[in-house]
């Protein structure tokens, strides 16, 4: 169902994949950012329930998956990847399309609403535990960032995106395996090195986000997990006070329901682009 493509972005080999019917409404779906995410192993299990109706595509970005891994200092790690997603939706011409991104891949989805390069090109976005940066809980992080690859790592890695109620060996085993493509793990890691003659920085990182979603024209759905841990309770509130056009669903899952619920993400999903859709 999956076709496996790469395009060429300058001197960034890209790869992404494609579902669906050409001539079908566009929906583009930006995969999480921990370490072995990808787009298969983010969004495969959704894709079957949307290809009836939409054109799917999936990127990978920068450093992830089958694209090539770089990394670039001295700017917060969304800069570097809004650029390659505005090069690659270039190249594509991909218009009037739904973005939809998980966990990181939702703060990178809110983060394209504000940027000319990209805006205009979405009909709608949705963000599924995704933030742009603030409201993450300091267990999360710990328990998300810290990972040496092994499979009982990966283990212990989606017990924090998916509960800890229903093992996924197979989801485990494709995140064990992603993380082991030659320079995954080394791309991650690197954005903790620091020149030690700089100043230390600062403790608390200052996010420009929510305050500068207000400044975004796009309608947003904003995804909440009720179990999840990742992230502060009531997240979602928080970030709408500042969206103009804004729809709230809360699910009884964790912080990827699209992998352990795909049925009911993709549920989620339609009926929120139908409603856009509707608007004309």
């Amino acid at each position: 169902m999956l076709n496996e493509h790469y395009v060429k972005l300058g001197p960034v080999r890209t790869r992404y994949f494609e579902a669906g019917h050409r001539s079908a409404p566009v929906v583009v779906l930006i995969h999480e950012g921990g370490y072995g995410g990808d787009a298969p192993n983010t969004f495969g299990r959704v894709v079957p329930h949307l290809v009836d109706k939409y054109r799917v595509v999936m990127p990978e970005m920068l450093g992830f998956g089958g694209t090539d891994k770089a990394v670039f200092f001295g700017e917060n790690p969304y800069e570097p990847r809004l650029r390659h997603l505005a090069a690659f939706f270039d190249a594509l011409d991909l218009q009037q399309m739904h973005v939809v991104g998980n966990s990181f891949g939702g703060g990178v989805t809110l983060r394209m609403t504000l940027r000319p390069e990209t805006a205009w090109r979405m009909r709608s976005a949705a963000s599924i535990s995704g933030t742009g940066g603030p409201f993450r809980t300091q267990e999360g992080m710990q328990g998300a960032f810290e990972y040496t690859p092994s499979l009982e790592e990966a283990h212990r890695l989606d017990s924090w995106i998916l509960g800890d109620a229903v093992p996924d060996d197979e989801h485990a085993q494709d995140r064990f395996d992603s993380s082991m493509r030659p320079g995954q793990w080394e791309s991650m890691m690197a954005a903790r090195l620091r020149n030690p003659s700089l100043p230390a920085a600062p403790k608390a990182i200052q996010w420009d986000l929510p305050a500068a979603l207000s400044a975004s024209k796009t309608p947003t759905l904003l995804v909440a997990g009720s179990e999840d841990r990742m992230l502060e309770a009531g997240w979602e509130l928080k970030l709408a006070e500042h969206i103009n056009d804004v729809a709230i669903e809360r699910l009884e899952t964790s912080h990827s329901p699209n992998i352990s619920h795909p049925e009911l993400a993709a549920k989620t999903l339609r009926a929120f682009f139908e409603r856009i859709e509707q608007r004309g």
